[in-house]
């Protein structure tokens, strides 16, 4: 009965293509934010940002943060995790994977409410310490742009991210995709 439409797609709007469910946790409350790292599901319900490892066809816990805020957005980079709060802020934390744990790296607390955030490694810098920055849109339609060094005596030794750059955008960004040119 149902044909197939323009492009190959059956008709009725139906896709051939279908998910598979692999792995199913119960949360105390909703998922927030998810983000891979490292091979592992980095997942944030509320105040709670955990590691998910998948081993032998199960889910298991590997590790646990908690951020003191409701993580709006999360993103990786190599064993960072960048957290937006969805009231005010960032933090930028670093998994252990000898200790099973995430330590707290860098914070900025005046940020606005993230929408969406991401991070780059800066190739330029000749130094490799100095060449992460932190990308944040938040709810005033602003882009924010923010470095984390431990060298820079106004960083702190690394304990607050540095305000680069902002730009207004005047529409709402949700999300950033990282693309190698």
């Amino acid at each position: 009965a149902g044909g197939a439409a323009e492009g190959g797609a059956p008709a009725g709007g139906e896709s051939r293509r279908r998910l598979k469910l692999l792995f199913e946790q119960e949360e105390r409350g909703p998922v927030t934010a998810l983000a891979a790292m490292q091979g592992m599901l980095l997942c944030a319900v509320g105040q709670k940002i955990s590691i998910w490892k998948a081993e032998r066809g199960e889910l298991r816990p590997a590790g646990f943060h908690y951020a003191g805020f409701t993580a709006s957005c999360a993103a990786t980079l190599g064993n960072y995790a960048l957290l937006g709060d969805a009231c005010r802020g960032l933090q930028l934390v670093a998994w252990s994977k000898e200790k099973k744990c995430f330590e707290a790296r860098s914070q900025r607390r005046d940020a606005a409410s993230a929408f969406a955030c991401e991070m780059t490694l800066d190739e330029a810098d000749p130094n490799p310490a100095n060449g992460l920055r932190v990308f944040l849109a938040d709810a005033g339609r602003n882009l924010r742009i923010y470095s984390y060094s431990r060298q820079d005596a106004e960083s702190r030794s690394g304990t607050v991210l540095l305000p680069r750059a902002a730009f207004h955008l005047g529409a709402v960004a949700n999300h950033f995709l990282r693309l190698s040119l």
